[in-house]
């Protein structure tokens, strides 16, 4: 497949990244390569796998854990700048993607790394997610032959190599992580057989079998129906997980509706009251004023009162002092 890139190909910064959506209680940001934005699919180098299958493929989030050989570290580089490019996406466009400017410091606390610190003289190792639907784990296992083989007989100290497809980061509460998982695997299987098995089809068949006509029809029937059944549940699943997704679209905007119809209405009932307390307020000073002022007028008026009694009484004395001296 041309989009499959082996892993010394891959130049980091060619990734590209989507803004981040939320899809159920978490938020994706889907990543993609060049401006073409194909899906990233990286074929690793021949690696040592350490773990069995069979022993993690009933848990929850199972994984296939690899070690990187020597003279192969470039695969171990290419996680770790890959780590390194994830967070300072994350760091440059978190005023865009979170609405809020987040330190270097935090998002590195909160990023899972894939890659981990290695000791010297010891090869590094990395823990891939094996994709899982319905509790089977999907993905396609062959040999060095191009032959499909189980997924159990994927066993710890078998070489393999992997494609892998980096999805984008998946961003949770409290941590965000690179969302890689296995696509492919090739394993070298052990060539040596205890059975001489002939690869081609060498049974001889009768001229003019009609059986073995009615048994190809029947054969190309049924893998024509299996493939059929498989297509219908696919587009049936698709469309209850689109009506699903639009029904909740729907009640988001229909709730998101409600809340902003109630903050307009409790910011009008806050309006109202707010200008019914300046008015009862300038109500309130106006009468202050008004008191203030008939206050004023009856003192003034007192005083003016009390001013002119006592010029008439000084007039009086006068008057009095007047008739004492001329009867004297």
């Amino acid at each position: 497949m041309n989009s499959i890139l082996r892993y010394d190909e891959v130049v980091v910064d060619n990734i590209k990244y989507s803004k981040p959506e939320k899809l159920g209680q978490s938020y994706f940001a889907s990543m993609s390569y060049t401006d073409s934005l194909k899906p990233i699919y990286i074929q690793t180098p021949k690696l040592l796998c350490k773990t069995n299958i069979s022993e993690v493929k009933d848990k929850k989030a199972p994984y296939l854990e690899v070690e990187v050989p020597k003279g192969r570290f470039d695969m171990y580089d290419l996680f770790l700048s890959l780590d390194d490019k994830n967070i300072k996406t994350t760091y440059d466009k978190s005023q865009e993607w979170f609405n809020k400017e987040l330190t270097l410091e935090s998002i590195d606390e909160m990023y899972r790394r894939t890659t981990k610190p290695f000791k010297k003289n010891v090869n590094p190792t990395l823990k891939f997610r094996v994709p899982v639907v319905k509790n089977e784990i999907k993905c396609g296992v062959y040999n060095q032959r191009r032959v499909f083989v189980d997924v159990d007989d994927v066993k710890e100290n078998m070489e393999v190599i992997l494609i892998l497809h980096v999805r984008g980061l998946k961003i949770l509460k409290s941590l965000f992580y690179c969302d890689c998982y296995i696509s492919q695997i090739k394993l070298f299987q052990d060539q040596e057989s205890k059975f001489n098995i002939i690869p081609e089809y060498c049974v001889i068949d009768e001229e003019d079998n009609e059986y073995d006509d009615i048994f190809d029809e029947e054969i190309l029937k049924s893998a024509s129906d299996y493939i059929d059944n498989k297509e219908k549940e696919k587009l049936e699943a698709e469309r209850l997980e689109k009506e699903r997704l639009e029904k909740e679209r729907l009640e988001k905007e229909r709730l998101e509706k409600e809340r902003l119809e109630k903050e307009r209405l409790e910011a009008e009932r806050l309006e109202k009251e707010r200008l019914e307390a300046e008015r009862l307020e300038a109500e309130r000073l106006e009468a202050e004023r008004l008191e203030a002022e008939r206050l004023e007028a009856e003192r003034l008026e007192k005083e003016k009162s009390e001013r002119i009694k006592k010029i008439q009484e000084e007039i009086e004395r006068k008057k009095l002092e007047m008739e004492e001296l001329l009867n004297n």
